[in-house]
């Protein structure tokens, strides 16, 4: 029975959870980025402000030649008596408060001399020009940024919507085919069977033929692992001339890994010739748990 059309057209999880994982690693580098652009926006926004404000503070001086003066003399006065104030009132404490406005008084001196004086006049228009500039930069990265980080997380929630649609189609998928009566099935019924089962587990799968198949029934794909897998629809106990086969199918077909799977059971020698070959058998204890998804070729 071959798998349905619209099962077969998705993407297998291995390659859901590859994308998700490329995804969440650049939302995180992304995310880094933003961080250091904020920093750069912040930094040129408040360059920008302070030639602002120093361009206003000094716009008196046009008509006022003593302006720079006058505000040397009062600012800082005026910043040590807001420190004073703001340290009386919690604490009430006078020495503390005049200490306040002693350190308040010498912090004024060094902002307003740097308003006042720093960049020259000649220099102050160019230097608000260029802040403006660096600003509009820094908010367009920003901006830029913050785009590409919503585009990788809508991204990102796609993919994980689907992933989590495909998981949950995919065990209702995985309950039905357990409903079949595939302990009976033998021979290329049996084969057709673990096709459907394959590719509802999301791998690709190639038949390779009835005569001349150099041991294999199925090349199954997971991703970057290629296995060699030998179908065996039996009543009886499987010995190991299948473990041979799937061996010696895996280096002809150019595979990483082999198997057998049936849905009888193995005989014990079968089973040491796997362990020392490290061929993979599902029989029919191990199926069911196969189909779930949680046993891995």
């Amino acid at each position: 029975m071959m798998v349905p059309a619209e099962t077969s057209s998705k993407r297998p999880l291995t390659q859901l959870n590859h994308e998700i994982d490329e995804a969440e690693t650049e939302a995180m580098r992304l995310e880094k980025e933003r961080a250091a652009d904020v920093k750069d926006a912040r930094r040129a926004a408040r360059r920008l402000r302070y030639y602002r404000l120093a361009h206003w503070l000094r716009r008196p001086a046009a008509s006022f030649e003593l302006w720079p003066m006058t505000v040397m003399l009062f600012g800082p006065l005026t910043v040590g008596v807001l420190a004073l104030i703001a340290v009386h009132l919690p604490f009430g404490s006078y020495p503390l408060a005049f200490f306040a406005f002693l350190l308040g008084t010498v912090a004024g001196v060094g902002l307003f001399a740097s308003l006042i004086y720093y960049p020259a006049d000649t220099f102050l228009p160019a230097a608000i020009a260029e802040a403006e500039a660096q600003s509009r930069l820094a908010n367009a990265r920003l901006e830029e940024k913050l785009g590409r980080i919503a585009d990788v997380k809508q991204r990102l929630q796609q993919l994980v919507d689907e992933r989590r649609d495909q998981i949950a189609s995919g065990k209702l998928q995985r309950a039905a085919l357990l409903q079949r009566n595939w302990k009976a099935m033998r021979d290329a019924e049996w084969e057709d069977f673990l096709v459907e089962v394959c590719r509802t587990l999301g791998a690709t799968v190639e038949r390779t033929g009835k005569s001349g198949d150099q041991g294999v029934d199925l090349v199954v794909e997971f991703g970057p692992k290629r296995i060699a897998v030998q179908a065996k629809g039996y009543y009886h106990a499987v010995n190991s001339k299948a473990v041979q086969e799937a061996v010696a199918g895996m280096a002809h077909y150019g595979c990483n890994a082999c198997a057998a799977i049936t849905n009888s059971r193995f005989t014990s020698g079968a089973k040491e010739l796997a362990a020392s070959n490290r061929c993979t058998l599902i029989g029919e204890s191990e199926f069911p748990d196969f189909v779930l998804g949680k046993i891995e070729l």
